[in-house]
């Protein structure tokens, strides 16, 4: 009795608070094969974000046939300094993402126009213990891909739901 109790406590506060489950992908069924163009075709942003489109459903483009094209228009990564201390040493770095993009219809008709989505992450760097500064931040940079295919998909979305 109590166990049922709690549980619906906390159903009815994340019914309160506006909480639902994210939904599945709407442009899985709407636009049919989707290929994905980037300048670099061994982007790992274009992979990953051809690999979150199958994952949601999304046909895989096949050449010679009409499919709609998420293009990745440009992408920069820079990284730079956030703070010093005072002896003149970088002490924390703030990488920035920036990607932007855009989809056509397999018509050619724009379904979502050209936006910028800008990521960034910050990250402290010790002078002493450089050897893992590398490593540390390609995986923030990796981390930073993940967050941006997740939220170019999210746009996305969320465009094809509002028209």
């Amino acid at each position: 009795m109590r166990r049922l109790l709690v549980v619906l406590c906390v159903v009815a506060l994340f019914a309160g608070c506006g909480f639902k489950p994210r939904a599945q992908l709407a442009f899985a069924s709407e636009l049919g094969p989707v290929a994905v163009s980037t300048a670099d075709p061994y982007s790992p942003l274009g992979q990953g974000l051809a690999t979150a489109l199958r994952r949601a459903g999304v046909a895989e483009a096949v050449a010679g046939q009409p499919s709609a094209t998420l293009q990745v228009v440009s992408e920069s990564m820079r990284t730079r300094p956030l703070a010093v201390d005072a002896a003149a040493q970088v002490r924390e770095y703030e990488t920035i993402y920036t990607v932007e993009f855009e989809l056509r219809g397999a018509d050619g008709a724009v379904r979502v126009p050209r936006q910028a989505v800008e990521l960034s992450r910050e990250y402290t760097y010790d002078a002493l213990a450089s050897a893992g500064s590398p490593a540390e931040q390609q995986l923030l940079q990796d981390e930073l891909r993940r967050d941006m295919q997740a939220a170019i998909l999210r746009r996305v979305d969320a465009a094809l739901r509002a028209d």
